[in-house]
């Protein structure tokens, strides 16, 4: 695998399966995150870090929905250029919230990523 794809607020099988078949000539892999691990950071659910265990178990998170879907990129930023339109085509349109993993991000939760995905969206569109 080339990269991963991690999937927020995505609940309908027919979507993921809608973009996982848009991923496959990528070699990308698509991990579709529940809502109870939406507190841990991204680079864990990356699987590029693991939680700190002398901080003691990370509690689930209960809350709520983000208010929207979200695709995080993970080791995929020489394939963007193609790969952002074939996801597009695929249902994650522009309602839907994009990011890439960054050095920045890899330390926040997807509540946190979220919230400033929109600030950056109300922020371009003047709002």
């Amino acid at each position: 695998m080339s990269g991963k794809l991690l999937l927020f607020g995505f609940e309908s099988l027919l979507n993921i399966l809608a973009l996982e078949g848009a991923v496959k000539p990528f070699q990308v892999e698509l991990v579709p995150v529940g809502r109870t691990d939406y507190n841990k950071p991204m680079a864990v659910l990356a699987g590029l870090d693991t939680l700190d265990a002398a901080a003691g178990p990370m509690q689930p998170y209960a809350g709520g929905p983000l208010g929207g879907r979200m695709l995080v990129l993970c080791g995929l930023d020489d394939q963007l250029d193609e790969l952002l339109p074939a996801l597009s085509r695929a249902g994650a349109g522009p309602e839907c919230l994009k990011a890439v993993l960054t050095a920045h991000n890899r330390g926040w939760n997807a509540l946190t990523l979220y919230a400033e995905l929109q600030r950056e969206r109300q922020a371009m569109q003047g709002v």
